[in-house]
């Protein structure tokens, strides 16, 4: 599946609701059991098939709202790219130290996380990655240097 932007994430980054570089926002990891659409809120809405459910579950990541897992994404900039007509959201780059082994990550789900569960964790966007398979080592995710999401002006 190709990588994309939530809709209500779309407006809500729009209307200041989300703000990308002062709010916390968060990464975490989704086995293709998750069957993403653009029309999904949040990390748990209840349902079977919600991010929540995929969420990887292996030694050395924490699930869940709160866990130790999810990834907070630092030194966030965003710029823009006048030869595209774009804006570019870019962070550093991410790396999951020993996870176990037993989970296959399909993608990576930027979030903005809910202040007291996942109900009200908002997701923000989908990034497919290659299929990853966890061995016990660590993972890295370099963002693509163009950005994380890019805001298209055409």
């Amino acid at each position: 599946m190709p990588s994309f932007v939530y809709n209500k994430a779309a407006e809500e980054l729009a209307n200041g609701t989300i703000d990308l570089l002062t709010d916390t926002i968060k990464t975490m990891l989704v086995t293709s059991q998750y069957s993403a659409a653009r029309t999904d809120l949040v990390v748990d809405a209840g349902g079977a098939n919600d991010p929540v459910d995929a969420e990887i579950n292996v030694t050395g990541y924490t699930r869940g709202w709160g866990g130790s897992g999810r990834k907070t994404l630092g030194t966030k900039v965003v710029v823009v790219d006048q030869a595209n007509n774009r804006a570019e959201f870019s962070a550093a780059n991410l790396t999951w130290t020993t996870l176990g082994s037993g989970a296959t990550i399909a993608a990576m789900i930027v979030i903005k996380e809910g202040v007291s569960n996942d109900t009200t964790s908002r997701l923000i966007a989908y990034l497919d990655v290659t299929d990853t398979p966890t061995n016990g080592g660590d993972i890295a995710f370099t963002f693509d240097a163009e950005g994380i999401i890019q805001f298209s002006t055409v």
